[in-house]
C-alpha cells in the first residue's frame, strides 16, 4: 500500500531526491513516440521526471501515483499540474473509458501482486488501437545484483516470453520488445554501493553540510562546490572500480546474464474485452 512506499528508505530517497533527466526505460518510448501529441497516462508515475520530458515531446500528459509523497515531489519539483494521487481504479473513476491514446507503466508490473486484473484495468482507460508501454526488471540477471527484486518490494519476474505471452493473453500485441543491458557506469555504481564505506571520505556530505551553514549568504557558491565534490567523488569511484566494473560486465556479457530491464510497446486489439 501507498504507506509501505512512503516510508521505505528507497522511495523516501528518491522523492526527496527526484531523478531530473529520463531513465533509459523512458527513453525507449522517447525513441518511439508512439501517438505523439495525443493523451498519456503514465501510472505509477514516481516524481515524475519520465512525464515531464513526456510534456516535452509533445504529449498531452497526465501522472497519478498513490505515493503522495511522490505526487507532491511531481507538482513541485517538475511543476506537473495533472499529476494526481490515485490508484488505477481511482483513475477510471476520474478519467472514464477510452480517455487516452496512451498508457505508460514503467517499474509498475512487478510490483503487483495480481498483475493481470491490474492490466484489465488499465486497457479500460484505452480505446482499441491504444497503444500501452511497460518495463519491468529482466528476471535473468544474476541475484547478487537484484538485492532489492523480491519480495516486499518485487512479486514477479519477467523476460521476453512471460511478457509477450501477458500481452497477448490480454489482448495487446507486441510492437516493440528490447532488452536493456547493463552498462559500465551502472557497475562502477554498484562497486561503489558494495565497496565505498572502504573508501569514501565524505568529501560531498562534508561540502554540503559547511555549505548549509552559510547557504543563505552564497547559494550559487555551494552549490557549485557541491558540483565539484560530486564530480570529484565520482571520479575516485572510476579511477577505483572501472577496471573491476569491467571485467564483471564482460563476463555477464559472456554468460548472456547482462539483461538489466525489459521494454515492450503493445497496442491494443480491436473487440478486446478489455473495454468494458
Amino acid at each position: 500500500g501507498s504507506e509501505w512506499y512512503e516510508r521505505d528508505e528507497r522511495y523516501s530517497f528518491r522523492n526527496e531526491n527526484p531523478l531530473r533527466r529520463p531513465e533509459r526505460n523512458h527513453r525507449e518510448f522517447l525513441h518511439d513516440l508512439p501517438a505523439r501529441g495525443g493523451k498519456l497516462l503514465d501510472i505509477g508515475m514516481g516524481t515524475g521526471n519520465f512525464l515531464a520530458s513526456a510534456l516535452r515531446a509533445g504529449y498531452d500528459g497526465y501522472g497519478i501515483d498513490f505515493d503522495r509523497d511522490a505526487v507532491r515531489a511531481a507538482r513541485e519539483v517538475f511543476g506537473l499540474k495533472n499529476a494526481y494521487v490515485a490508484d488505477i481504479r481511482g483513475a477510471r473513476e476520474r478519467f472514464g473509458g477510452g480517455a487516452f491514446d496512451i498508457l505508460t507503466l514503467f517499474e509498475v508490473l512487478e510490483h503487483l501482486d495480481a498483475p493481470g486484473p491490474f492490466f484489465e484495468e488499465a486497457a479500460f482507460l484505452l480505446p482499441a488501437g491504444g497503444y500501452l508501454a511497460v518495463s519491468v526488471p529482466y528476471r535473468n540477471l544474476p541475484d547478487f545484483l537484484r538485492v532489492h527484486d523480491k519480495p516486499p518490494r518485487h512479486f514477479t519476474r519477467w523476460d521476453e516470453r512471460s511478457l509477450r505471452r501477458f500481452f497477448e493473453q490480454h489482448s495487446f500485441s507486441i510492437v516493440r520488445m528490447r532488452v536493456i543491458h547493463l552498462t559500465l557506469p551502472y557497475l562502477v555504481t554498484k562497486c561503489h554501493f558494495w565497496f565505498g564505506r572502504f573508501t569514501s571520505v565524505g568529501l560531498v556530505a562534508r561540502v554540503a553540510r559547511e555549505g548549509g551553514r552559510g547557504a543563505r549568504n552564497d547559494v550559487r557558491r555551494v552549490k557549485f562546490r557541491i558540483r565539484v565534490a560530486s564530480f570529484l567523488a565520482r571520479a575516485k569511484d572510476y579511477i577505483l572500480f572501472s577496471i573491476p566494473a569491467a571485467l564483471l560486465l564482460l563476463a555477464l556479457v559472456v554468460t548472456r546474464r547482462n539483461g538489466l530491464g525489459l521494454y515492450a510497446l503493445g497496442k491494443k486489439e480491436a473487440g478486446s474485452g478489455a473495454t468494458a
